[in-house]
Formats: structure tokens, sequence, C-alpha cells
């Protein structure tokens, strides 16, 4: 044995002896906080009234720990598995384990999911835990019939579902499905924000769904990073040099997830800053000072990583504050633990919904839709606010990258990019948001501007040849921004719905059709409905969009295309007819029951919303037509687009 392999030994038995230890003390130190601040918040003190025992009132603050932990780290490791983890021979490795640590936590998240629904009903009725057939029956029913009861219920079916699904796949493609489907149990978690008393129930669940994304891939990426960081330094630096700077850049993503969204939840709970004095916000003053230390290290460790990575030295210092990390951040999540179970004293407590607006919408009717209401009116969807700045984030960020290279980018079309999400915070977030379910003529302003109008500024900016322009493809078989948009363009998926014809179909089913189907009765009574029918018609409108817009076509071809649009124009213009003189109200027993006093009546409402189709759908379309029939040749396009991507691989 070489000197030069007697070290590199060395260093790896050292560097297994660091991340061991702090794993080990990561352990006791989350223990140590989280029995600290359960004594310190009086959350395990008796209760005078539905008192279900020291038993249950230790378990679960301790069980959602665990659980979130374990599905922490199974969403981390599903993740790395696809877009950091190299999946070349030297990495195999590395990737077993990763999978196997996946299969593990999705486990142990399964059955402390399965323990959170059994803690909860304990909890929530005031009892002791039991095996009489009462405590069954009873226990059946708060699955089933109670919202904190099924948003348990659905995390513990994501869970075995995604653990199953480990066991039995293994090809790159099936674990991107497993990942969609483990990181899908946001949508039942968030729902926990429905019972947090705030006013606006809908800020509060998205808020929450975020906190939870963020806080998941952080902690998670953390700790899978130095669990199989020990193989990563026996294979070489190398290994360590690409995955190092690709979880670094999902970490700023995640830890910006964290500190926004854990400000917006603070600010739900807490009346003033005075209340910061309480229990609770000592509770989180400590969770946001630990907090912003641990974004501080980040930052460090992120120069670290992408100016000096390669020197020995300098990886010494990088892996022990992962280490660190570790060993932090899991306190960090024991403090959430025990946050989410804290009453915040100050709380804003709601009145019980008394207006036929706030039963049906879980909101007060707003005041009646005048000119300063479109400017003054917010009511703001989180979800929609992260989706929209993390893209025109790095859009500009790209656009400064080329002009730093000596490249060019027209103005017009960043303006075109920006302003296509400019709208879509404002259909998302501003008036549409808050009246969409008390008119009619709101709705389908919203719902078609989503389908037409932001795809179509959208994709005037031409994000994908940014990408093409700055980002090198992968040759280690991860996922990265290029792979993702030529997998779609080279998918039997992917070049179906580039036919004009086939996505014409699909932008009227969506943008037409879905009033007429139990979706838009969803989208007015539930949160999910609503998000899921907003997704639908911008999802819908890109791919329409790009079909007729982006995808190249000789003469003949673009004659087609044209025509496609004004078929679609046609045929949502005949929808405005139909709404314009329609003597049946849609979904009346909504409309009708809303309790409102102040502007036209329903019916009356739904014929104004012609005119919302009129311009929302039918002149966005018809300025799409002119464009398909004048575009530039495809081809000179591509060939502006074919320089040399010079940023580094990511």
């Amino acid at each position: 044995m070489t000197n030069s392999t007697q070290k590199f030994s060395v260093e790896a038995r050292a560097h297994r002896r660091l991340m061991l230890t702090s794993l080990a003390i990561a352990v006791l130190v989350t223990t140590i906080v989280l029995v600290t601040a359960l004594e310190f918040s009086g959350v395990t003190d008796p209760r005078q009234l539905l008192d279900p025992g020291a038993l249950v009132r230790w378990a679960l603050p301790i069980m959602t720990t665990i659980h979130h932990l374990a599905m922490s780290l199974t969403w981390a490791a599903l993740v790395f598995a696809v877009t950091v983890i190299p999946h070349n021979d030297d990495s195999q490795a590395v990737h077993k384990r990763t999978m196997s640590i996946a299969l593990v936590a999705a486990t142990v998240w399964t059955l402390a999911a399965v323990a959170m629904i059994i803690l909860g009903y304990a909890d929530t009725s005031g009892q002791a835990l039991s095996g009489s057939d009462e405590f069954a029956s009873q226990l059946l029913f708060y699955v089933f019939g109670i919202i904190l009861g099924q948003a348990w219920g659905a995390t513990a079916a994501i869970a075995a579902l995604t653990a199953t699904l480990i066991a039995m796949v293994s090809s790159r493609t099936g674990i991107t499905i497993i990942a969609v489907v483990s990181l899908a149990a946001v949508i039942p978690l968030s729902q926990l924000g429905h019972v947090a008393g705030v006013e606006d129930h809908d800020g509060a669940v998205n808020a929450l769904a975020l906190h939870y994304l963020g806080a998941g891939l952080w902690t998670g990426g953390i700790v899978i990073l130095a669990a199989i960081s020990p193989i990563l330094i026996k294979i070489g630096p190398q290994a360590a040099e690409r995955v190092l700077p690709r979880f670094s850049g999902l970490a700023l993503i995640a830890f910006c997830l964290v500190v926004v969204s854990g400000v917006i939840n603070t600010v739900y709970r807490l009346d003033s800053w005075a209340a910061l004095a309480s229990v609770y916000g000592a509770l989180v003053i400590v969770k946001t000072l630990a907090t912003v230390a641990l974004g501080l290290a980040g930052y460090l460790n992120r120069r670290l990583i992408t100016a000096q990575g390669a020197r020995k030295g300098v990886r010494s210092r990088i892996w022990q504050m992962i280490a660190g990390e570790v060993i932090v951040l899991s306190a960090v999540m024991a403090l959430g633990a025990v946050l989410a179970r804290t009453n915040p004293g100050a709380e804003r407590i709601r009145e019980p919904d008394i207006t036929p607006a706030e039963v049906l919408t879980d909101y007060v009717l707003p005041p009646p839709l005048g000119v300063s209401e479109w400017v003054t009116q917010w009511r703001f969807d989180w979800l929609w606010i992260a989706a929209t700045v993390l893209p025109v984030t790095a859009y500009i960020y790209g656009v400064l990258r080329l002009r730093a290279q000596g490249q060019t980018w027209p103005v017009l079309r960043t303006v075109a990019f920006v302003s296509g999400l400019v709208v879509l915070i404002y259909m998302t977030s501003g008036v549409p948001n808050i009246y969409a379910p008390i008119l009619l003529s709101i709705h389908t302003l919203r719902h078609l501007a989503l389908a037409f109008v932001v795809p179509m500024l959208l994709l005037a900016g031409h994000p994908h040849h940014l990408i093409n322009r700055l980002v090198q493809p992968r040759t280690d078989g991860t996922t990265g921004w290029y792979e993702i948009v030529h997998g779609w363009k080279t998918s039997t998926v992917g070049q179906l719905l580039s036919r004009p014809s086939v996505t014409a179909v699909l932008v009227v089913a969506v943008a037409v059709g879905l009033y007429y189907t139990p979706m838009f009765p969803l989208a007015l009574n539930t949160l999910i409905g609503q998000e899921l029918m907003n997704t639908a018609a911008l999802v819908a409108g890109l791919i329409f969009t790009n079909s007729v817009l982006t995808t190249s076509a000789g003469h003949t071809g673009r004659n087609r295309q044209t025509l496609t649009v004004l078929t679609v124009a046609i045929a949502v213009g005949a929808w405005a007819v139909l709404i314009a003189v329609s003597p049946t109200l849609l979904q009346p027993e909504w409309f009708t029951e809303l309790g409102r006093e102040w502007g036209l009546p329903p019916l009356s409402d739904q014929h104004r919303g012609a005119t919302s189709i009129v311009l929302a759908g039918f002149m966005p379309l018809l300025v799409m037509a002119v464009y398909s029939l004048f575009k530039p040749d495809p081809s000179t396009t591509a060939a502006t687009s074919a320089a040399t991507p010079e940023m580094a691989r990511t």
C-alpha cells in the first residue's frame, strides 16, 4: 500500500467517525431539545378537561418529531437519487445506500403516520389509549369524518405507497415518480393549517405546505449527505465535487422556503409584536435564531464549495460544517414539533361562520367590486407566489449570466416573461382570487387568463432557449433542467402533445369543459380543487401555446397551426355566446346561496362572464393566431440558440 493510499484510508476512517459521531450527537441533542421544549411550553401538563393521559401527551410530540424526520429522509433520499447522485459505475454504492435509507425511512414514516392517527384521535377526544370496540369504531369515524384524521390517514396511505414502490422499483423514471408521490404528502399535511384558528384559511394552508416542503428537503438532505459522505470520500473527490454543489443549490431554495413560510405562519398565529413575549413567541425566537445561524453556515459552506472545494483542507472544513448542521437542524425540527402543539396565547380566535358566504367560502363576503377594489383587494396565494418567484429569479439570473459572457438577449423577451409571471400572481393573489368564488364572471376571467394570457407571455420569453444556451446536459445519468426539457420533448407523451390538433382538444376541454364537470364544484368548495383547476388551466395553456408558437413547422405546418388557433378561438367565442344567452345558471346551489346583495344577480353576472371570456380567451387567441402566421423562421431561432453553453454543469 502506497503512502498516498494509506493517507487516503486514514482520511476516510476519520471522516466516517466524524459523521457517525455527528449523527449520534444529533439524536442526543434532538432528544434533549424536545424534552426541554415540552417542559418549557407546558404541552405535556395535565389538562383540566379531556385529558388523554400522560402517555398520549408525551408520545404525540415525540412521534410527530419521528414522523417529520422520517418523512424528510424519504423525500431527500428520493430527490438525491434522481437529481444529485451520479448514475455511473463508481457511484453505484452511493445510490444503493441512498435507496436503502429511503426504504427504511419510508417504512418508519408509515408506522409513525399510523401512530399519529391513533394518538391524534386520543388527544382530540380526550381518551386514553384503549383496545375496546368503541375506541376502534370512533377511531374510524375520526379518520374518515374529521379533517385531522383525514389528513393523517391520507399521509399514512401516501407513506405506505411510497415504501411499497421503493421496494419494487429501481429505474430512474420509476424513482422520479415515487419522489413525486412522496412529496404529495404536503397536500394532506398542509390541511392542518385549517384548524389553526386563523381567518385566512387558504393562506395558512399554503404557507404550511411550503414550510413542510422546505424544512423536509433541507433537514433530510443534510442527514442524507452525512450518511452517504463516507462512500463519497472512499470513491474520491470527484464524486463529492458533483454532489455538494447540487445539494447546495437545493438547500438554498429550501432555506428560502423555510424562512419566508415560517414568518408567514408566525404572523398568522400572533396578533402583535408583544405576543413574542409569550412561551410560543420564545420558542419562535429560538427556532428563528437557529435557522438564521444555519442559513449563515450554509452560505459560508456554499462559498467554500463553489470557490475552492477541491482542496483537501477546504473539503475537511466543508464536511465538518455539514456535521454541525445535521445536529442543529435535527434539533430545530424537534422545536417545530413542539411549536405545532403549543398554544400561541395571543392567537387570533376566529368567530364562528355566521354568514352564508363564510359557511361556503370560509371568508367574509368581500365589498362590492368597484374600480378601486381592482387595486386594493389582495389575498395572497403563497404557493403561486413561490412558483413565480423561483422562475423569475432563475430567468433574470440566466440573462445576467449571458450578458456577463458577452452574449445578448432581447429585452422584450425578458419583459414578456416577467409580465406573464406578474399576471400569474395577480390572477392567483389579487382580485380574481377573492371574487372568483363569488362572481362567475371573475372566475371565467381568471381561468381563461391562466389558460391563454399567461402561457402566451411566458413562452414569448423563450425560457427554453435560455436553458439551451446556459445549461449543459449532464453526462452522469442524473436529472437537471436540461434533461427535464429535453426529456419532455423526446418522450412519447411530449411528442404527442406537440401536435396542435391534439393540444387544441386538450385546452378546450380544460378551459371550457371543466365548468361542466365535477371539477368546478370541487374548485368552489375546496382549496385543493381550486389549485387543481388553476394548475390544469395553466398547464394545458402552456402545452397548447408551445405546440402552436414554438414548435418548428414549415409553411404548410404554420398555416395548420394558425387554423388550429383560430378553431380554438371559435370554440371559445361560441362558449361566450352560450354563456351570454343561457337561461341556466351554472352551480346555482352555490352562487345563489352566498347572500350577496350587491352587484348583478347571479344569472346576469354569468351573462356578463361572456365579456370576460372574450377579453381573456378570444382576444389573446386572435393575437396568437396572427403571431403564428407571421412568426420568424424556426431555423433562425434555432441558430440563435445554438451558442455553445458556457455555464458549468449544475
